[in-house]
């Protein structure tokens, strides 16, 4: 996978204490708060579930908010603090691994597929009717399976089979019921997780610059002009020495992903990249 995200990009938006804060802490936190909101508001009778759930209907209505709001609603249950927790769990070391901005695309991506493949089924004669953060829960485990395959887990199950089975398992709930609409959400999901991981570790770029620049069709094409070879500059010593203390952290980076570096070897990428950046600027 390309590194062209900058090094803070890989660091916590900030500090609560000692804990440090990602943009997954703040959608668990987010999460914990629905299970509460919807608590309190169903207590009062209001009809939570209407006003933050999805539903095709409603967005045509002007409900333009629902698409944002119904994975972070849901009834409290007794599983409902493992399922915040395994999200946690999966998405910390997603965004480790992808750096905030892509982590957030990937999010996004995940909360408005739903409402789109919703919205396809709407047309086709049923309006499904969504709510809760299952599926999403779900696509992150298989996100976080398809960076880490062989992460054993429990001591011996490969992870890449665990994601496997829980999704299987997952499966065969909606086949009693008949609800093909739910199965279509999970496995759309799922499949999606999948291949944007895999698009970003064959190299993909998902910044949306670079895709505009290449495929913007009213942009001029380049006129080539033989130009002189420039002279090479030679480097310094110490550019010498800044480059080849940073080559070997790139190429970790590029193998297992930003959150594989030790603290030590997070300094000195970061002494280094100062280093070449003094000399470029003189």
């Amino acid at each position: 996978m390309r590194t062209t995200s900058s090094y803070s990009d890989y660091q916590p938006l900030g500090h609560v204490g000692r804990v440090p804060v990602h943009v997954t802490t703040i959608l668990t936190a987010l999460m914990g708060v629905g299970l509460i909101a919807y608590a309190l508001l169903a207590s009062a009778r209001i009809p939570v579930e209407r006003i933050f759930g999805y539903e095709t209907p409603a967005l045509l209505d002007g409900a333009v908010w629902q698409p944002f709001t119904y994975a972070f609603i849901e009834a409290p249950s007794f599983f409902s603090l493992l399922g915040m927790f395994c999200f946690y769990a999966w998405g910390i070391e997603t965004e480790r691994y992808l750096g905030r901005a892509r982590f957030i695309k990937f999010f996004v991506l995940l909360l408005l597929l739903q409402p789109l493949v919703a919205g396809l089924w709407y047309l086709a004669g049923p309006s499904p009717f969504l709510i809760g953060n299952y599926v999403i829960m779900a696509s992150m485990l298989i996100a976080f399976a398809t960076l880490y395959p062989n992460i054993e887990y429990f001591g011996w199950i490969p992870l890449k089979w665990f994601a496997f089975a829980c999704v299987g398992v997952g499966s065969l709930m909606y086949f009693p019921k008949n609800d093909w609409v739910g199965l279509s959400l999970l496995w759309v999901e799922c499949a999606a997780a999948y291949g944007f991981i895999t698009f970003l570790k064959s190299g993909g770029s998902v910044e949306f610059g670079e895709f505009f620049a290449k495929w913007n069709p009213f942009q001029r094409r380049p006129k080539f002009h033989v130009v002189p070879s420039p002279t090479p500059r030679r480097r310094s010593v110490q550019e010498d020495e800044a480059v080849d203390a940073i080559d070997p952290l790139l190429d970790k980076i590029a193998r297992s992903g930003m959150a594989s570096l030790t603290p030590k070897e997070r300094a000195r990428l970061e002494k280094a990249r100062e280093a070449l950046m003094k000399k470029e600027g003189r």
